[in-house]
C-alpha cells in the first residue's frame, strides 16, 4: 500500500511540475547552452603591451563564444625558437606569429600545419597576392597550393623625409626621387648644411632586405627569376655585379663617403642630422613622435633613370608578419577558426587602428582612416612592384653570405667578382652543413 501511495504522489508531483513549467513560459532558464563545453586555444602574438589583443579577443568570442582565448606576449622573432622546445608534446602554443623570413625555417623544423584547402580560399582573392605568395611559399602556381600561414600585415621599404631639412622645391629641382639625383645633389646639399647629410637609412648598407630593390634594377634576385630555386642564390651573376659596382661606386660616395657600410644609421634621421632615409612601417610611429607628424613626409623609393644598365624595374621585398597553426597543437579546428578570423575586415581593422600595421587585404577601402594615412599610401603605392621575400627553406643560409659579400666590398674595396664567388661557395656550404 505504501509504494502505490508512494507511486500516486510521485505522478502527482511530476503533473504539477508540468503545470509549473507551462505556466512560467519564459521566465524558465535555458542552461543548455551555456552548459556548452568551451575549448581553450593558447596564442603567442608579438604584441607586447595587449593593446590588439585586448580588442580582438571580445571580437572573436562575439563570432565564437565557445572557444578560449589565452593571449600569451611572444615576441615574433622568439615564437620558433620557444615552440621547437616543447617537441611534438603538444603544449606551447596552439596559434604562433613570425615573420615572413621565418617561414622557411618553421617549415623545416616541421612546426606548422599547412592550412585546410578551405582557408585558402577563403583567403585567394581577399589578401594581397603577394602576401598570398609568401604564405603558401612558392606552391601557389600549383594545382593545390599549400597554406602554410595566414599574413596579417605587410610591409616594404620606402622613403621619408624630414620637411625642416629638405623642401618639396628642393625635391623636384633637383630630381631627388631618383638615384642619379640624390647622388647628384649630396655633396650640393652637405657643402651648404655642414655637419649634416641628405640621406641615410634605417638599417645598413650591408642589408640586403634594404638592397633588393638595387638589386632587381640591375635584373637579378636571389634563388632564380621567381625566387624558388633552392640549388644555388646564383651570385655569380654579370647583373648582380653590375649592381654591385653601381652600389659601391656611384652610391657609396653618396652615402657614407669613406666611412663603413654601417656609419649612417637611424639615429642621424631621428636627430635631425640626414634629411632622407629609406625605412619601412615598423619606423613611422617612432619618427612621428620624434620628429612629428606635421614635419614629415613621404617618398616611395628613387627610381633609375638614366642609370646605365638598370633596366630592369624596381622591385623591393615585400614582407608580411604571419601567424600559423602549431603542428602539434591539440586544438587544431579552434586555432584555424582563430586564424581565419585575423583576416576578417573587423581584425584587420583593429590591427591598423591599434598597431599602425598595414592590413594584407587587397581591398583598403574598407580600413578606417588609412585612405588618409600619407604614410601608408605611399608604401601601399611602393607594393604595386613588390615581389615575395624568397621562402625556400635555404634562403636562410642567403642573408649572411650575402651581407659579408656586400660588407667586403663597401669597406675594403675587394674585388666584386671574387666575393661574388666567395659569397656562393658560402651558400653552399651552410646549406651542406645544414642538411647534414
Amino acid at each position: 500500500m505504501k509504494k502505490l501511495t508512494g507511486l500516486f504522489l510521485t505522478l502527482i508531483a511530476l503533473f504539477a511540475l508540468s503545470a509549473c513549467t507551462t505556466a512560467l513560459g519564459e521566465d524558465i532558464v535555458d542552461f543548455s547552452e551555456s552548459q556548452q563545453q568551451v575549448e581553450t586555444i593558447t596564442v603567442w602574438m608579438d604584441d607586447a603591451d595587449g593593446v590588439y589583443m585586448n580588442e580582438l579577443i571580445p571580437a572573436f568570442n562575439a563570432v565564437y563564444p565557445d572557444i578560449e582565448v589565452l593571449f600569451q606576449p611572444m615576441g615574433a622573432l622568439d615564437s620558433r625558437d620557444r615552440l621547437k622546445t616543447y617537441g611534438v608534446s603538444g603544449n606551447g602554443a596552439d596559434v604562433f606569429m613570425f615573420p615572413h623570413d621565418h617561414l622557411s625555417l618553421a617549415i623545416l623544423e616541421d612546426l606548422v600545419y599547412p592550412l585546410p584547402s578551405s582557408t585558402y580560399d577563403l583567403l585567394n582573392g581577399r589578401i594581397l597576392d603577394v602576401a598570398l605568395d609568401i604564405a603558401t611559399a612558392g606552391t601557389r602556381s600549383e594545382a593545390s597550393p599549400t597554406l602554410y600561414a595566414v599574413p596579417i600585415s605587410i610591409e616594404s621599404v620606402f622613403m621619408m623625409y624630414n620637411k625642416d631639412m629638405l623642401t618639396q622645391e628642393e625635391i623636384d629641382t633637383y630630381n631627388l626621387d631618383t638615384w642619379q639625383g640624390i647622388i647628384d645633389y649630396a655633396p650640393i646639399y652637405e657643402a651648404a648644411n655642414p655637419g649634416k647629410y641628405l640621406i641615410t637609412s634605417n638599417s645598413h648598407w650591408a642589408d640586403n632586405y634594404f638592397n633588393q630593390e638595387i638589386y632587381s634594377a640591375f635584373g637579378w634576385r636571389p634563388h632564380g627569376v621567381d625566387g624558388t630555386d633552392p640549388t644555388q642564390v646564383g651570385f655569380v651573376s654579370d647583373n648582380l655585379l653590375n649592381a654591385l659596382t653601381w652600389l659601391t661606386t656611384e652610391l657609396k660616395p653618396a652615402v657614407t663617403g669613406d666611412k663603413s657600410y654601417n656609419s649612417r644609421s637611424t639615429s642621424y634621421f631621428e636627430q635631425s642630422s640626414a634629411a632622407m632615409i629609406i625605412t619601412g612601417p615598423w619606423a613611422i610611429t617612432g619618427f612621428v613622435d620624434k620628429l612629428g607628424e606635421e614635419n614629415l613626409g613621404a617618398l616611395t623609393m628613387p627610381t633609375f633613370d638614366g642609370i646605365e644598365g638598370a633596366t630592369y624595374t624596381p622591385s623591393t621585398f615585400a614582407g608580411s608578419q604571419m601567424v600559423a597553426v602549431y603542428k602539434y597543437s591539440q586544438h587544431k579546428e579552434a586555432a584555424i577558426k582563430f586564424v581565419e578570423f585575423l583576416a576578417s575586415d573587423v581584425a584587420q581593422n583593429l590591427l591598423y587602428q591599434t598597431s599602425n600595421d598595414c592590413p594584407a587585404l587587397q581591398d583598403l577601402s574598407v580600413i578606417d582612416g588609412i585612405g588618409d594615412d600619407v604614410f601608408m599610401q605611399v608604401m601601399i603605392t611602393q607594393l604595386a612592384t613588390s615581389i615575395p621575400m624568397p621562402t625556400i627553406s635555404v634562403v636562410s643560409y642567403y642573408w649572411a653570405a650575402a651581407e659579408t659579400m656586400v660588407k667586403n666590398i663597401w669597406d675594403t674595396n675587394a674585388d666584386i667578382r671574387t666575393e661574388q664567388i666567395k659569397a656562393e661557395a658560402s651558400f653552399l656550404a651552410s646549406k651542406t652543413l645544414g642538411s647534414s
